[in-house]
Protein backbone atom coordinates (compact mmCIF):
# COMPACT_ATOMS: atom_id res chain seq x y z
CA UNK A 1 0.00 0.00 0.00
CA UNK A 2 1.14 3.44 -0.96
CA UNK A 3 0.50 6.16 1.93
CA UNK A 4 0.03 9.77 0.68
CA UNK A 5 -0.33 12.79 2.18
CA UNK A 6 -1.57 15.91 0.98
CA UNK A 7 -0.85 19.55 2.73
CA UNK A 8 -2.62 22.76 2.37
CA UNK A 9 -3.07 25.44 3.88
CA UNK A 10 -6.09 24.55 5.90
CA UNK A 11 -6.82 20.90 5.02
CA UNK A 12 -10.16 21.66 3.76
CA UNK A 13 -10.34 21.55 0.16
CA UNK A 14 -7.61 18.81 -0.42
CA UNK A 15 -10.39 16.35 1.49
CA UNK A 16 -12.49 16.66 -1.59
CA UNK A 17 -9.26 16.01 -3.65
CA UNK A 18 -8.49 13.23 -1.92
CA UNK A 19 -11.62 11.42 -2.77
CA UNK A 20 -11.27 12.09 -6.37
CA UNK A 21 -7.57 10.45 -6.22
CA UNK A 22 -9.00 7.28 -4.07
CA UNK A 23 -11.12 7.08 -7.07
CA UNK A 24 -9.10 7.44 -9.76
CA UNK A 25 -6.63 4.28 -8.04
CA UNK A 26 -9.65 2.12 -7.29
CA UNK A 27 -10.45 2.47 -11.36
CA UNK A 28 -7.21 0.87 -11.81
CA UNK A 29 -7.20 -1.51 -8.89
CA UNK A 30 -4.07 0.44 -7.04
CA UNK A 31 -4.10 0.30 -3.00
CA UNK A 32 -3.39 3.31 -2.08
CA UNK A 33 -4.21 5.50 1.65
CA UNK A 34 -4.21 8.70 0.47
CA UNK A 35 -5.36 11.84 3.08
CA UNK A 36 -5.13 15.19 3.60
CA UNK A 37 -3.87 17.74 6.45
CA UNK A 38 -3.37 21.45 6.84
CA UNK A 39 0.05 22.79 7.23
CA UNK A 40 -0.26 23.54 10.53
CA UNK A 41 -0.13 19.40 11.45
CA UNK A 42 2.23 18.68 8.66
CA UNK A 43 5.29 17.55 10.36
CA UNK A 44 2.55 14.89 12.81
CA UNK A 45 1.52 13.46 9.46
CA UNK A 46 5.05 13.60 7.58
CA UNK A 47 6.56 10.47 9.36
CA UNK A 48 3.32 8.00 8.11
CA UNK A 49 3.90 8.52 4.26
CA UNK A 50 5.64 7.57 1.53
CA UNK A 51 4.25 10.07 -1.05
CA UNK A 52 3.86 13.93 -0.04
CA UNK A 53 2.05 16.37 -2.30
CA UNK A 54 1.32 19.96 -1.76
CA UNK A 55 -1.49 22.47 -2.69
CA UNK A 56 -0.72 25.51 -4.63
CA UNK A 57 -1.41 27.57 -2.36
CA UNK A 58 1.43 26.54 -0.07
CA UNK A 59 4.20 25.75 -2.91
CA UNK A 60 6.18 28.31 -1.33
CA UNK A 61 6.67 25.72 1.67
CA UNK A 62 8.18 23.03 -0.77
CA UNK A 63 11.46 23.11 0.60
CA UNK A 64 10.91 23.12 4.28
CA UNK A 65 9.10 20.47 3.57
CA UNK A 66 11.19 18.73 1.20
CA UNK A 67 13.91 19.05 4.75
CA UNK A 68 12.04 17.44 6.86
CA UNK A 69 10.47 14.88 4.52
CA UNK A 70 13.82 13.02 5.26
CA UNK A 71 13.90 11.62 1.14
CA UNK A 72 10.40 11.26 0.86
CA UNK A 73 8.86 12.18 -2.62
CA UNK A 74 7.89 16.14 -2.29
CA UNK A 75 5.89 17.32 -5.21
CA UNK A 76 3.95 20.35 -5.47
CA UNK A 77 0.45 20.32 -7.16
CA UNK A 78 -0.10 22.27 -10.45
CA UNK A 79 -2.31 24.91 -10.07
CA UNK A 80 -4.39 24.24 -13.23
CA UNK A 81 -4.64 20.70 -11.96
CA UNK A 82 -5.60 21.39 -8.05
CA UNK A 83 -8.38 23.89 -9.26
CA UNK A 84 -10.03 21.33 -11.58
CA UNK A 85 -9.82 18.98 -9.14
CA UNK A 86 -8.72 16.80 -11.53
CA UNK A 87 -7.67 13.54 -9.31
CA UNK A 88 -7.03 11.18 -12.08
CA UNK A 89 -4.10 13.74 -13.01
CA UNK A 90 -2.53 13.86 -9.31
CA UNK A 91 -2.76 9.90 -9.06
CA UNK A 92 -0.93 9.63 -12.59
CA UNK A 93 1.74 11.75 -10.64
CA UNK A 94 1.14 9.85 -7.54
CA UNK A 95 2.41 6.75 -9.63
CA UNK A 96 5.04 8.60 -11.52
CA UNK A 97 6.37 9.49 -8.15
CA UNK A 98 6.12 6.37 -6.50
CA UNK A 99 8.06 4.74 -9.70
CA UNK A 100 11.12 7.21 -9.70
CA UNK A 101 11.37 6.49 -5.76
CA UNK A 102 12.06 2.76 -6.70
CA UNK A 103 14.76 3.57 -8.47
Amino acid sequence: MLNVLLICSMGASTGALCEKIKKAADQQNYDINIWATSLATANDEIEKSDIILLGPQIRYMLKKIVEAADGRPVEAIDMATYGMMDGEAVFNKVKEMALNNEK
